[in-house]
């Protein structure tokens, strides 16, 4: 299976888990492609669990090591960070290590200002940083995840 087409299809399955958590809610923001550079979203969703408001980018790759060159959308994502009740950050499959994992955007800028280019699957297995793995269980192809740990997070600007 094409790496693009599985990242399409763990959205659709990331958002089908969030729903599940009682009184939330998700928003598809439209995916702006087809050569659009200028045009780009904060983040591919919005969720709401009161009282946090969540901008979450949805990433999957193969191998063990995330590029930070791959999220186009953190400059946004920072600008949204230091509001009160937010949490932004991107939520990364990796597929092959069958590992979710939740990396605030304030982790990434971390180790970007630490010199690091990537976020190894072990920091999230390891849970350093202010990393969350995502309980999760292995399906046919994609993990049944439990976002619901997200919703205890206190925001990590106050």
């Amino acid at each position: 299976m094409a790496a693009q087409s599985l990242g399409k299809k763990f959205e659709i399955k990331f958002k089908e888990d969030f729903e599940k958590i009682p009184e939330s809610t998700v928003d598809r923001l439209y995916d702006v492609t087809m050569g659009y550079k200028k045009i780009s979203q904060v983040s591919d969703f919005i969720c709401y669990h009161f009282p946090l408001i969540f901008y979450l980018e949805c990433k999957t790759i193969k191998g063990k090591s995330f590029p930070f060159s791959n999220l186009r959308q953190y400059e946004k994502l920072l600008e949204k960070d230091c509001i009160k009740g937010v949490i932004t950050g991107v939520i990364i499959w990796y597929y092959e290590q069958d590992i979710v994992g939740f990396v605030p955007i304030s982790t990434i800028k971390k180790l970007k200002e630490e010199g690091k280019k990537s976020l190894n699957v072990q920091l999230i297995i390891d849970e350093k940083y202010d990393i969350i793995n995502i309980p999760s269980k292995k399906l046919r192809t994609f993990m049944d995840s439990d976002y619901s740990v997200l919703t205890k997070l206190k925001n990590w600007s106050d």
